[in-house]
């Protein structure tokens, strides 16, 4: 290892998906998930590895693939839009050995082609809200409300830090609020129309859109302070949280390891949030620092959603917890993304020097 090398990253990367692996064979003991918690430690190992495989290569490596990758996004997002739909919506790509979301690589990919935009040109804005208004957009027929809503925070985020269009951000955050409204009469299924309204009052719709909300944050509350211990749950044993192996694993912890597992991952999300923001400073150039940025909003949208649609604070949208949540597409493309960050923290980027306006 080249002098500098920061050791955190990687731990807090293998304590996470420790964390994880121990709540999901939690969450999937004994019933007919339990094969899941092998198929997660396989894409665990495989996504460690994708961590330092990324970390290997340059950003000039990345800023010349970006367009490749954005048009194999695109494709990948159109395809998928007329395959066979899995639980009434369209959102996976079956491959025989494995299945992946598009919209994950999309997610990857939009972080470097703004990246990219902004740090090459003196403009780019509206290629960059079109690029992205597209992608969305494809995302939005799957359909997939929460990854829509990610990739458009991921868009914010990297069009506020570049400081380049405060005007025109103003401007669309007006246009926003304008069209909101119609949005929300006209543009949502009805299932997720009932989300949004359950969110408003959960007790309401107890037994029906909001149960999953209402149950998660029933496991969580008879946690108390150190749990009830490992396969211990009552509601997580009996299945009355649904979906706790993906969208719900946090009433897992909260149930079973109590207020002090749940503040544990949070301190664990902490140190991983601030290991993104280190990398933020450090970053060399306009796009190292654009990119760590992007990735840095992702993981913060990320946990935020998740564990507030478990207690309650945010509505439902199926947003996973990173490392925590099953998925092997999702946790490939966060390792990947930390893959990136690594770099920065390890002082590999290339730049002739430092620009003023990082």
């Amino acid at each position: 290892m080249r002098k500098g090398t920061d050791f955190l990253l990687p731990f807090n990367l293998v304590a996470l998906m420790s964390y994880g692996l121990l709540a999901l064979f939690s969450a999937t003991y004994g019933s007919r998930y339990s094969g899941l918690f092998y198929r997660q430690l396989f894409w665990d190992v495989l996504a460690l590895s994708a961590f330092f495989v990324v970390s290997r290569f340059s950003f000039r490596f990345w800023k010349t693939l970006t367009v490749k990758l954005l048009l194999i996004s695109f494709l990948l997002l159109i395809v998928v839009l007329f395959l066979p739909p899995v639980s009434g919506s369209r959102r996976w790509m079956n491959l025989g050995i494995a299945s992946f979301q598009p919209s994950e690589v999309a997610k990857f990919v939009i972080v470097l082609f703004l990246a990219k935009l902004y740090s090459e040109s003196k403009g780019g804005f509206f290629a960059g809200t079109a690029i992205t208004g597209l992608i969305a957009l494809l995302i939005y027929r799957e359909p997939d409300l929460g990854m829509t809503l990610m990739i458009l925070g991921i868009w914010f985020f990297i069009t506020f830090f570049s400081r380049k269009f405060d005007k025109w951000i103003l401007v669309v955050l007006i246009m926003g609020l304008v069209l909101f409204p119609l949005l929300m009469f006209f543009g949502l299924e009805e299932y997720q129309m009932n989300r949004i309204i359950s969110f408003m009052n959960p007790e309401k719709y107890a037994s029906s859109s909001a149960y999953n909300t209402v149950q998660a944050i029933r496991a969580i509350g008879s946690g108390g302070f150190a749990g009830k211990g490992l396969l211990l749950g009552v509601m997580n044993r009996y299945g009355f949280v649904p979906e706790d192996y993906t969208d719900f694993i946090f009433s897992v912890i909260g149930e079973e390891m109590g207020f002090v597992g749940a503040f544990t991952l949070l301190v664990l999300y902490a140190i991983l949030m601030l290991n993104l923001w280190s990398a933020t400073k450090k970053a060399p150039d306009m796009f190292s620092y654009l990119v760590s940025v992007g990735v840095m909003v992702t993981f913060l949208i990320h946990i935020t959603e998740n564990i507030g649609m478990n207690i309650g604070l945010m509505p439902v949208t199926g947003i996973p917890l990173p490392f925590i949540s099953y998925g092997g597409s999702s946790v490939m493309i966060f390792s990947a993304q930390l893959g990136l960050v690594y770099r920065v923290l390890t002082k590999k980027v290339e730049a002739k020097f430092r620009t003023s306006e990082i």
